[in-house]
């Protein structure tokens, strides 16, 4: 029996922004919860999982659903297509509530609520948004939680249903097209759809009914829950689904949680026409002595404009600055890294402008970008991408208090929205900035409170085993420094030293080439697995990746007879994820024997 491609992610023709966001949603999920899929709708019959988005064309998609349910695949559908298959009589275990929403002709046609999912206590006990209206559906079968919408209707979340010999898990909740939806906020007011009546109602709907789970990564939840639902149900099979972990191990250990730092270099001096380093704002080497203490490797920004100002803009120094010129030398010998801080949206060759100019002026190499006074749109993402930057860390400039605002605890990859395509760009979106921390742009100042709030923001992220990057303005230190230091040690006790401190290339770098490592698996015996294991093809040095695997009792893990360790990672409802610390070398396949305890 040949390895398998476990999951396929079937990609539909995208004819409506909620096709769209429908497949992103899909398909950033299952990278940030580590499950290896394919796209290759060809190659369904080797997979056992088949993943069908929604789309405004269900006719599309309904042949494959149907033959892979005639050949024994678990099937995931959203609810139009579930709707869509009750409309051919096939019985699939529900009943619409009615009245059933009419199917939109036009994107604009499209009306969006409020929906509210209970998930099962078994899993946690949290109420979690989504957006878009659902296809309200009743059912008998095995559900999960319950979607009410603010007229008072409710249904199943997800239900299954046996339908011949496979299995139909259709997701009632819009939990596609909300993580989709969120992973792309920050282009949202720019995007070529924004004149649909779906994104007008959508922003008021973020604002006014999202407020109670700002602080909560909607996404990431949703990822694990994803990646727990497909679990159960495949072990229920006799089937384990192998797993990348989201952190990379050291020494056999694998990390629990990672946490860089980013500091924006808006401000050197207090006095522009004086420029010397000796004065109270210029905090560069004390940044990087307390980051050396606390083993944090950090990045700055600095602005480097070519591209005409608004005429109220002053900056506040030149790259060519002397003090400026030694600043770049200093963090690049501490083994730091220097980024842009950049004022250009309008077109690729504007930013490659500015990367430019900082890198030949500064001579150092420039990895990421963050947006100055946040400004993107739909093709900013593509330019970053273009230009080769390895990741982008901005903020959106109307945060108030520390949230997250695309619902991720992760780094995800965005999504280039004229085109419907994901972006090789790193976003490393979970930013904890000093001055939305500190209440500097409300009128409610924070001081004793705020380093408790950062804490808060990171314990979430560590649940879900995240990533945090810290973004404390350069010239800040001497009144900020004390709470950066306390939210680091805090960090670092809490998982007992398994904190990942890297700097944030290095973040981008992993997830990368961790999202890119093959995993395939079959049965061999009772209770008993083949892996095999396939690097990346351009990995030019080796990495330390963590395989996850979910079961409901312990494991034993074999490569070439001799036991390897595993590592209790985390819980997620009846299953166990179990790490297991693996070192992949280039162009060498790793072949492992996986046995779960009866």
């Amino acid at each position: 029996m040949s390895m398998r491609g476990m999951v396929l992610l079937v990609r539909p023709d995208i004819t409506s922004p909620l096709d769209g966001w429908s497949w992103y949603g899909a398909h950033q999920l299952m990278e940030i919860a580590g499950i290896p899929f394919h796209d290759n709708a060809e190659g369904w019959t080797n997979a056992d999982v088949v993943v069908v988005p929604n789309t405004r064309r269900p006719e599309q998609v309904l042949g494959l659903v149907q033959k892979a349910l005639q050949s024994g695949k678990i099937v995931v559908v959203g609810c139009d297509i579930a709707l869509a298959l009750l409309q051919t009589n096939m019985d699939i275990g529900a009943e619409p509530v009615m009245p059933i929403p009419l199917t939109p002709t036009e994107p604009s046609d499209l009306l969006p609520m409020g929906a509210y999912a209970l998930l099962p206590a078994s899993f946690t006990e949290i109420t979690l948004p989504l957006l878009g209206e659902p296809l309200l559906l009743s059912s008998s079968k095995p559900t999960l939680g319950v979607v009410r919408s603010l007229d008072g209707r409710q249904g199943a979340l997800v239900w299954v249903k046996q339908v011949g010999s496979g299995v139909l898990v259709a997701l009632v909740g819009r939990i596609f097209e909300t993580c989709g939806l969120l992973l792309s906020r920050f282009s949202w007011f720019a995007n070529p759809h924004r004149r649909d009546s779906f994104l007008r109602r959508i922003d008021p709907l973020w604002d006014e009914q999202l407020r109670p789970w700002h602080r909560f990564p909607v996404v990431s939840f949703y990822a694990r829950f994803f990646a727990w639902l497909l679990s159960a149900l495949l072990w229920e099979q006799g089937k384990l689904l192998p797993l990348r972990w989201c952190l990379p191990h050291q020494d056999g250990m694998p990390f629990l949680m990672a946490l860089t730092a980013l500091h924006d270099v808006e401000i050197v001096y207090d006095d522009p026409v004086w420029k010397s380093h000796d004065n109270p704002n210029y905090c560069f080497e004390r940044w990087l002595d307390l980051e050396e203490r606390l083993g944090v490797r950090s990045s700055f920004f600095f602005l480097s404009p070519v591209t005409a100002l608004p005429p109220h803009w002053r900056l506040n120094y030149e790259i060519t600055d002397e003090p400026v010129l030694a600043a770049l030398d200093l963090i690049e010998e501490r083994g730091c890294e220097v980024g842009l801080l950049s004022i250009a949206h309008a077109s690729e060759n504007a930013l490659a402008m500015e990367r430019e100019k900082l890198e030949d002026l500064g001579g150092v190499f420039v990895w990421g970008v963050r947006s100055y006074r946040f400004g993107n749109t739909p093709a900013s993402v593509r330019h970053k991408s273009a230009v080769g930057f390895a990741y982008d860390s901005s903020w959106f400039a109307g945060q108030n208090e520390p949230s997250f605002l695309t619902g991720c605890a992760h780094p995800f990859r965005p999504l280039d929205s004229e085109r419907w395509q994901v972006l090789p760009l790193v976003e490393l979106s979970s930013v904890l900035d000093d001055r939305v921390l500190f209440g500097e742009f409300t009128e409610k100042q924070r001081d004793g409170d705020a380093t408790h709030l950062g804490i808060q923001f990171c314990e979430t992220i560590l649940a879900l085993n995240g990533v945090t990057c810290l973004s404390w303005q350069q010239h800040t230190f001497n009144q900020r420094a004390s709470s950066f230091e306390q939210i680091v040690l805090h960090c670092q006790q809490l998982t007992e030293r398994a904190l990942w401190l890297p700097a944030p290339k290095e973040i981008a770098e992993w997830w990368t080439m961790r999202n890119e490592v093959k995993i395939y698996a079959r049965s061999v015996g009772k209770r008993w697995w083949k892996f095999e294991i396939f690097p990346p093809e351009d990995l030019d040095e080796e990495i330390a990746f963590v395989l996850a695997i979910p079961a409901p009792k312990r494991v034993q893990v074999l490569r070439e007879k001799a036991a390897l360790p595993t590592h209790r990672l985390a819980t997620w409802g009846n299953m166990v994820i179990w790490g297991v610390p693996l070192i992949l070398e280039p162009s060498e396949c790793i072949e492992l024997s996986v046995g779960v305890t009866i």
